[in-house]
């Protein structure tokens, strides 16, 4: 039988044998709501806790928008919020970018669209920043209990109110992606940034995992809970209102408001109904993404085989879709997690005990996979020799892989995840 995956912009059709296909996991897709920005003004007039409008009333307020990385009906979610923040003292927009680029044209769009929405309702005083990590006009808070320095832009510190707004998936090692994600790395100091990214070392560290999970025995993740005691740090006294939906390709399938740690662990329930599955390990894997900008480059395509890596058993081989149309990493990644990984392996596995560097659990997780595994091969755009650097196998035909593992053993299992980056698999 015929399977597609994404790859870019497009898709990949590979044909499977039934006998040979043990299954296509894709996140579950229950019917989306009605109109996005109808559904989100549902959720802000039903809140937990008080409204919004209440909260900003003569106050200053901090409104925390997720940066270009992040595929999400951004435009419906500004406009949720912003007609609740007309009698605030000051409202001050940041785009939290966390360690990525900053000057990407996808976040001077959205820094644009937010000009545009605030203009429409006729907002007073606001202003809007590009998060960067690298920026010297920072305030210090203190330190978590674990020893990571809170620093974070100047522009975010001092608010009376903070909006987060998050589109919520599984992450590999900050358990979901979430409103806290919006605090720390987004607008953070990229020695904040590091510590708690140090973290995702630690297996706890891993999806599946957060202190806000409605099961108590799935609370345990050292770097999301580090995000949680910065988020309390950054804002202190001032009350947190969040906006969190899960989406599927720009389609709203839940929404919630009001009071951070209820709305999180809502969400929490929904991403694991939607995207967790747990599956019988199998010799072969076909591993997407999900196409643009889930595979814009190795760095972002990393986290689906993080997310699906349990379904390959040991010695078996994966198949990873990728098209990686810009390149193996954004310019500030390359040196700690693409030219760590063409270090020999064993190398790479024993450099990170020393003293650690951002991106380098990204080579250090590749590398522990590479090892207990027998090889990934790759349909990309990157040339052989790049990928070949990093230990994996470029190939220029997918199907002939499969056709391959099946002429290799005519009753192999094959396992296919699509849009890999939003899923969560959990080995039987």
């Amino acid at each position: 039988m015929k399977v597609s995956v994404r790859s870019g912009r497009g898709e990949v059709q590979i044909e499977i044998p039934k006998r040979n296909l043990a299954g296509v996991f894709g996140p579950k897709s229950p019917r989306s709501k009605g109109n996005t920005l109808d559904e989100l003004k549902h959720a802000m007039e039903n809140p937990h806790g008080p409204p919004l409008a209440s909260l900003v009333r003569g106050r200053s307020v901090c409104v925390l928008v997720e940066d270009h990385t992040r595929e999400e009906p951004r435009w419906e979610l500004i406009n949720a919020v912003l007609p609740s923040l007309r009698d605030a003292s000051r409202v001050q927009f940041i785009i939290t970018t966390g360690s990525h680029e900053v000057e990407h044209t996808g976040n001077l769009e959205i820094l644009e669209m937010i000009n545009r929405a605030s203009k429409d309702v006729g907002l007073g005083s606001y202003r809007v920043k590009i998060n960067d990590c690298h920026d010297t006009d920072v305030v210090n808070l203190g330190k978590t209990h674990r020893g990571t320095p809170v620093i974070i832009s100047n522009a975010a510190a001092h608010h009376d109110v903070y909006i987060a707004l998050s589109d919520m998936k599984a992450h590999y090692f900050g358990g979901y992606s979430n409103a806290l994600k919006d605090f720390l790395p987004g607008v953070c100091a990229f020695a904040t940034i590091e510590a708690n990214h140090s973290l995702a070392l630690d297996p706890r560290s891993t999806f599946g995992r957060h202190p806000y999970h409605p099961d108590e025995n799935r609370r345990d993740n050292p770097l999301a809970d580090d995000m949680r005691e910065a988020m309390e740090i950054i804002t202190r006294d001032a009350k947190v209102f969040a906006l969190a939906i899960v989406s599927d390709e720009n389609k709203l399938v839940w929404a919630d408001a009001g009071k951070l740690q209820p709305v999180i662990a809502g969400g929490i329930e929904v991403v694991d109904e939607m995207d967790s599955f747990v599956v019988k390990p199998v010799p072969r894997v076909i591993i997407s993404p999900g196409g643009y900008p889930e595979d814009k480059s190795l760095y972002h395509a990393q986290r689906a085989v993080e997310l699906c890596k349990n379904a390959v058993a040991d010695g078996g081989e994966i198949l990873l879709v990728a098209e990686c149309i810009d390149g193996v990493a954004p310019s500030e990644a390359i040196e700690n997690f693409y030219k760590k990984l063409t270090a020999p392996l064993d190398e790479v596995l024993s450099s990170i005990h020393g003293e650690y560097h951002l991106y380098e659990h990204k080579a250090y997780k590749f590398a522990e996979l590479l090892k207990r595994i027998s090889r990934v091969r790759m349909y990309t755009n990157l040339d052989s020799q790049t990928v070949e650097a990093a230990h994996l196998e470029k190939v220029d035909d997918p199907q002939a892989v499969v056709d391959e593992w099946i002429g290799q053993d005519p009753k192999t299992k094959i396992l296919v995840f699509n849009k890999g980056n939003k899923l969560a698999v959990y080995a039987k």
